[in-house]
């Protein structure tokens, strides 16, 4: 009778044991899925701000991009007019310098026809 009392005493204990082990591995999965709920909720803020900093970043080159069009029309603009000015320059220049060549070959002329009549005159 005795090992009956002793063999139901040790069935107790491991029960016990067993008891013990199941609630505290109960106790630790819960904990353990407590904490991956936390790590998720971080990692999704974690995302978040990732994301609302990336689409910021994405407006910032966005406007620098529209800001530099913008520039690199206004700069293709006044290129455009000191062309224009340049053309009308170059045009003006010519312009000048085929009216002195003219009047060089006039003068020129001139002499030349004042030189044959004063040997004429002269005779």
């Amino acid at each position: 009778m005795e090992a009956i009392y002793f063999a139901v005493g040790v069935l107790t204990m491991v029960l016990v044991a067993l008891t013990a082990l199941a609630v505290y591995s109960t106790v630790m999965v819960l904990k353990l899925k407590r904490e991956n709920n936390d790590f998720q909720r971080q990692l999704h803020d974690v995302y978040r701000v990732i994301s609302e900093r990336e689409d910021s970043l994405y407006r910032s080159i966005d406007e620098q991009n529209r800001e530099l069009r913008l520039q690199m029309d206004q700069a293709f603009e006044q290129i455009s007019q000191i062309s224009e000015r340049v053309d009308y320059l170059s045009s003006y220049v010519d312009r000048r310098i085929d009216k002195l060549i003219d009047g060089y070959l006039l003068v020129k002329e001139t002499e030349k026809a004042e030189k044959e009549s004063k040997k004429l005159i002269k005779g």
